[in-house]
């Protein structure tokens, strides 16, 4: 890796470009963000529950209680949507 010039990461820095990632083709390829609440959530675990995916990571709980919250699904899209838009977004790499 030294040879090569590249620097390695913590195992919770790969888990975080992983999920900003997957954020970015998300959003990129105007995909439905519910179709991938548990990735997020596997993601959010993988990393030891960092605060920078904690709000991806919640999203399959939010659908669980979108109907209690009285949300509907579009809403509950457009929410998602903004949520890996922020994470796609963000450049640091928190706990």
């Amino acid at each position: 890796m030294e040879e090569a010039g590249l620097k390695q990461i913590t195992h919770h820095e790969a888990v975080v470009r992983l999920a900003r990632d997957f954020a970015r083709r998300i959003v990129a390829e105007n995909s439905d963000p519910l179709s991938f609440t548990r990735d997020f959530l596997d993601l959010w675990v993988n990393s030891d529950y960092s605060k920078t995916l904690q709000e991806a990571g919640c999203l399959d709980d939010r659908k669980a209680l979108a109907d209690a919250l009285g949300q509907t699904e579009a809403e509950l899209r457009d929410y998602a949507r903004q949520v890996l838009l922020a994470l796609a977004s963000e450049n640091r790499d928190d706990n």
